[in-house]
């Protein structure tokens, strides 16, 4: 029987007190990983650590702001004294919360999104490499969005930033392919996770609908299989990504959107 597994490997997860990165986190775990789970929330990512160890895997809870760039490099290099090597990394750790739209979002808004989301992710990666490149080997994965593929006028700055991460994740796999590391990015399409529950409530008042009625025309008609994504699907498709069954994939964007994008 074919199956993933992780046995020995160390990963590290940032944004892993959230919907996606804390299933990414369990999942991990499922299949045998060692896990430094990360995020900004202690709280929240400390719960996310209490289950695992329960279910009888191994995982160890930190904080961390991947916006900070000197407290990222602290972070991979206690993890790696903690936990002995990295060999993986999945840089889930991302926010949003735009102004009403391009035009009036505040500059310091916008500077927070790109600071977290493209800045903070890259931080990761040149913090994962330090400790992939001497050994010649290593899996990255990078958390974008389908909104970094079609573009969104309501979040339009997230958007941006997502698409900056796709570049980000074809130019750092190209420049370390021949240090036998994969680096791919997966766009989640539309999981009704609390960062989108907080846009939803936003523009049901802004569009004079109700939230049902909004994530509908915002998501559901846009999907060609006309049902949301779930976070484990995202975090499926990370393991596949993180697994050997990959070991000749690098510099790729997988959508995994029930067809809400095509290529």
């Amino acid at each position: 029987m074919i199956a993933f597994d992780l046995t020995g490997k160390v990963a590290v997860v940032t944004g892993a007190g959230g919907g996606i990165g804390g299933d990414i986190t369990k999942k991990l775990a499922e299949v045998g990983a060692a896990v430094a789970a990360s995020d900004i929330n202690k709280e929240n990512v400390d719960q996310v650590v209490v289950e695992i160890n329960k279910s009888g895997g191994k995982a160890k809870s930190y904080q961390l702001d991947i916006s900070d760039e000197a407290a990222v490099y602290a972070h991979f290099d206690t993890v790696a004294n903690d936990f002995g090597t990295i060999d993986i990394l999945v840089a889930a750790a991302g926010v949003s919360g735009e102004g009403p739209n391009f035009y009036e979002t505040p500059t310091e808004v916008a500077r927070k999104i790109y600071d977290v989301n493209l800045f903070g992710t890259g931080f990761c990666i040149k913090a994962a490499l330090k400790y992939m490149i001497p050994k010649k080997s290593g899996k990255i994965v990078t958390i974008s969005s389908i909104a970094g593929r079609i573009g969104m006028p309501s979040v339009a700055n997230y958007s941006i930033s997502k698409a900056a991460i796709i570049a980000m994740t074809q130019s750092v796999a190209r420049a370390h392919a021949k240090d036998n590391i994969n680096i791919n990015a997966i766009c989640p399409g539309y999981l009704y996770t609390p960062m989108w529950q907080k846009g939803v409530e936003k523009f049901s008042k802004i569009l004079g609908k109700t939230p049902e009625e909004t994530w509908k025309m915002l998501a559901l008609d846009n999907i060609a299989m006309g049902r949301a994504q779930e976070v484990e699907d995202i975090s499926y498709a990370t393991l596949f990504l993180v697994s050997d069954f990959s070991k000749n994939i690098t510099g790729q964007a997988l959508n995994v959107c029930g067809g809400s994008r095509f290529n």
